[in-house]
């Protein structure tokens, strides 16, 4: 039985990794981190570079830049954020537009990422 999710793996534009690790960090409060010396130097080995963004629950958020990058219509990663309204406020001092409803007790606000990747962020 699953205990619980390790990470997502969003694709990004080939360029694009900087501006959505950005995001995540100034937006959504992940923090930035390495992977460990065997998976770097394997992807360092093939060109690359880890993108990580890690949650306070140890929970993931990879990034994958990908030439072929495409935007999936209604397929979407969906957090649970301790304080809604501040990510919502800097959301919006940072020109992200937001849709936000409310179903089962929880408010729920729909917005993209820099590379066009919707989010769920749910709260109270």
């Amino acid at each position: 039985m699953p205990r619980s999710v390790h990470h997502v793996n969003l694709s990004v534009p080939e360029d694009g990794a900087p501006q959505v690790g950005e995001w995540l960090v100034n937006m959504l409060g992940y923090t930035e981190v390495p992977g460990g010396p065997e998976v770097t130097a394997l992807v360092e080995k093939m060109g690359g570079r880890l993108w990580w963004f890690e949650a306070d629950d140890g929970s993931q958020i990879h990034l994958s830049p990908n030439a072929e990058h495409a935007v999936v219509a209604r397929a979407h990663t969906a957090i649970r954020l301790d304080d809604l309204d501040a990510t919502l406020e800097r959301l919006d001092n940072g020109g992200f537009d937001h849709n936000t409803t409310a179903f089962d007790g929880e408010r729920h606000a729909f917005v993209t990422d820099p590379a066009g990747n919707l989010w769920e962020l749910v709260g109270r």
